[in-house]
């Protein structure tokens, strides 16, 4: 797996992830520190698609 894959799959994870998190949050938890950690799996995940396409061959 190239580094672009590989970098662009952990993007698209995290920020599924803290979509998941988020839509938990506001469902189930109502949590505060919950909502904070959804919020920063989408900023990880985009910063990692952004890294991402600066490593595109």
């Amino acid at each position: 797996m190239t580094p672009y894959r590989f970098t662009q799959a952990v993007g698209v994870a995290s920020i599924v992830l803290g979509l998941l998190i988020l839509v938990r949050d506001v469902i189930q938890v109502h949590s505060i520190p919950y909502a904070i950690a959804g919020i920063g799996l989408l900023a990880f995940g985009a910063w990692r698609l952004q890294v991402a396409d600066r490593l595109r061959p």
